[in-house]
């Protein structure tokens, strides 16, 4: 009955939503699509998507058919990476959703786009959508899918939709303790996390310049009606007004997980607002101006990224390796 129930939902849903669209006319309808994106996995419907949770099985098809439509392979079955988890003395289940863009250059090479899609289950009647955390990440990733449909990319990207990150970074652990790929050939990371409140300041934070010094002429040049800031990759550090206690940036969220295995990432993020982990971290809180240039600077990012040497994205693994993940 359940099964008969969602799927029922989900062509009620976003049945018409996700007519497949390829090559220009895909990356044209990319902005307008990710807003529909972020609408639909804040949605009451998705429940705030808590991992084992129907909402969370609800948002998991809506990936599945979003993923079928940007044309990603399917690296795992169905694009799905199940895993199981301790948290206290129970057993818990998560399941990743996982695809794949074979780059043309390098194409046994691998940047992993993360974007967590769980969030928190509902206490009584108040639902907690996670608009911001993180739907928005998460419409962030298939929009770089979107974007690497039109133009090969020079590596290969795995477009990891993590589970379980709200409950100890888990989804991103599961990938890393049984890859699809040779671990050793995943050069970076790109995590996605709270990407669309950048309120009156309109600030976009991006870590991970400690093992890549690059960012630093990055972001000196880059056009972007934002204000990009470098955060820092240190410990702690404070983000901004609205931070209650100094954040520990470099564990914050699913990045944390590469940075420890020696991977080098680009963390994009915003300041912690008054909704977070609240009922109100609804879409219609969200500036759609804000998060489109967001967007569109994220992906700037990816394709400066996608452009250094082979020998530089080494490098910067090497010196992340060397020292212990910093």
């Amino acid at each position: 009955m359940l099964w008969r129930k969602l799927i029922k939902w989900r062509h009620a849903c976003f049945g018409a939503l996700l007519l497949p669209l390829y090559g220009t006319a895909q990356a044209n309808n990319s902005w307008p699509q990710a807003w529909q994106d972020l609408q639909q996995l804040s949605s009451d419907a998705m429940a705030g998507r808590a991992t084992g949770t129907n909402g969370s099985l609800a948002a998991r098809l809506y990936l599945q058919q979003r993923f079928a439509a940007l044309k990603l392979q399917a690296p795992v079955a169905a694009y799905l990476q199940p895993f199981t988890f301790k948290q206290g003395f129970s057993q818990w289940q998560g399941i990743n959703v996982l695809g794949l863009r074979r780059g043309c250059v390098h194409p046994e090479r691998y940047i992993v786009v993360t974007a967590h899609y769980d969030h928190l289950k509902p206490r009584g009647k108040k639902i907690f959508n996670g608009a911001d955390d993180n739907a928005s990440g998460v419409a962030g990733l298939l929009y770089l899918a979107a974007q690497t449909l039109t133009t090969c990319p020079a590596y290969s990207y795995l477009f990891l939709a993590t589970d379980a990150e709200e409950m100890g970074l888990d989804g991103a652990k599961a990938f890393l303790a049984a890859p699809p790929v040779p671990r050793g050939q995943l050069l970076l990371n790109i995590n996605l996390d709270m990407i669309s409140r950048g309120e009156l300041n309109q600030r976009l934070y991006l870590a991970g310049k400690k093992q890549l010094p690059q960012l630093t002429a990055f972001a000196a040049t880059t056009q972007t009606p934002l204000k990009l800031t470098l955060a820092h990759d240190g410990r702690q550090s404070r983000l901004g007004r609205h931070s209650q206690a100094p954040v520990d940036w470099a564990n914050a969220s699913d990045h944390a997980v590469f940075r420890k295995a020696g991977i080098p990432y680009l963390y994009f993020g915003v300041d912690v607002h008054p909704q977070y982990h609240t009922p109100q971290d609804d879409w219609q809180r969200i500036d759609p101006d804000y998060f489109h240039a967001a967007l569109q600077l994220i992906e700037q990012s990816r394709r400066w990224a996608d452009a250094l040497p082979l020998a530089e994205l080494e490098a910067a693994q090497k010196s992340s390796s060397n020292c212990g993940g910093c």
